[in-house]
Formats: C-alpha cells, sequence, structure tokens
C-alpha cells in the first residue's frame, strides 16, 4: 500500500499565502527578496518556519517536546521573546494542581486571551494557529492541556510528539483530543529580516 504524502498539499497552501504578497512587493519595491519577509502575516511566517521541520528530528530524551519545538518556530517567525513568553492565567488554569507550576515549556503557556482569539472548532482553525490537544498523556485532571502543534489547514496540522521517536510530523488533528487554538495576535510577531 502506497502512504499518501500530506506534505504535497502544503506547498500549494505556502505558495497561496506567499503569492499575494510577493506580487505586491515586486511593484512597489522592485525586488521580491527586499520586501517580502517584512511584509509576510504572523501566519506566513510561522507556516514557513514550521514545514522546513516536517520529517525532521527534534531533540529525541527531552521533555516537552512539543512546546519546545513550537516555540522554536515562533521564536524563529517572530522574535526571540517567543522563548519565554508566558501566561499566569492559562484556560486549563482551573484544573492544575495547586503545587503545579506555569512555565514556558508547558503546552498552556500560551493558551491564554492575552495573547489571542480562542478557536474552539477544528474547522474554524486557520494556517499558523496554534492548536491544543487535551488527555494525550500523564496522569492530568480531565481536559488539561498536554500537547500543541501548528495548524495548516484542511484538518492538518505539524507538531512534534515525544511517542512519535522525535520526528516533526503532519498529521490530521485527532478529533478525540482536540481543545481549543489560538490564533495568536498579530502584534506579538515582531518581523525582523533574514
Amino acid at each position: 500500500m502506497k502512504k499518501s504524502n500530506r506534505a504535497a498539499p502544503l506547498l500549494g497552501l505556502l505558495a497561496a499565502l506567499l503569492l499575494p504578497q510577493c506580487a505586491s512587493a515586486q511593484t512597489k519595491e522592485g525586488t521580491i527578496a527586499e520586501a517580502v519577509a517584512p511584509m509576510q502575516s504572523m501566519a506566513t511566517r510561522v507556516v514557513a518556519k514550521a514545514l522546513q521541520w516536517s520529517n525532521q528530528e527534534y531533540r529525541v530524551g527531552t521533555a516537552e517536546q512539543c512546546m519546545n519545538w513550537t516555540r522554536e518556530v515562533l521564536v524563529a517567525a517572530c522574535g526571540a521573546h517567543f522563548a519565554t513568553l508566558e501566561t499566569q492565567k492559562p484556560w486549563d488554569g482551573h484544573l492544575l494542581g495547586e503545587g503545579d507550576q506555569l512555565l514556558p515549556e508547558h503546552v498552556d503557556s500560551l493558551a491564554a486571551d492575552e495573547f489571542g482569539q480562542k478557536i474552539t472548532s477544528i474547522k474554524d482553525l486557520q494556517p499558523g494557529d496554534l492548536v491544543f490537544l487535551k488527555n494525550t498523556y500523564g496522569d492530568w485532571a480531565e481536559g488539561v492541556l498536554t500537547h500543541v502543534g501548528i495548524a495548516l489547514g484542511d484538518g492538518d496540522y505539524i507538531h512534534r510528539m515525544t511517542s512519535n521517536k522525535g520526528i516533526v510530523k503532519v498529521e490530521a488533528i485527532p478529533s478525540a483530543d482536540f481543545d481549543s487554538g489560538i490564533r495568536l495576535k498579530e502584534s506579538l510577531c515582531h518581523r525582523h529580516s533574514e
């Protein structure tokens, strides 16, 4: 049986996100390379950086792989402040134990109203949104966020799970585990040239 190539449609997605900006950049600035990077939306930058990791290994043997990888993508797309940006009021905070710490490497550290719009349906996710899953491992209360990835559209996301031998994969978002997503505020992306 032949394996389907989930990454092939993503090239079309990336082209669709970039082409309108490339065209306007060419007419306004003269060269695409000079103008595209600063004009890209946060979502475009995040998806482009995330797709560079598709089918690549990421830090096998270290804890909190999914958020560490997601933060690495966000830092590459939007600036170093994403390495430590965190909330003290996560959406699942009421489910955490009294002694549970809130740290940047935890999945729920970016799951908060202060960072963007909460998305409650897989069909409403857009490319570049963060995707939060609940109850994927551990002895946590029902509903605690335990996994994060980046939406790619059409019900797919790219993510790094500890259980998948350290490979960043594009897969369908598991509806049974889906909790929510967040469309991060554009103002959080400190654009910089590469």
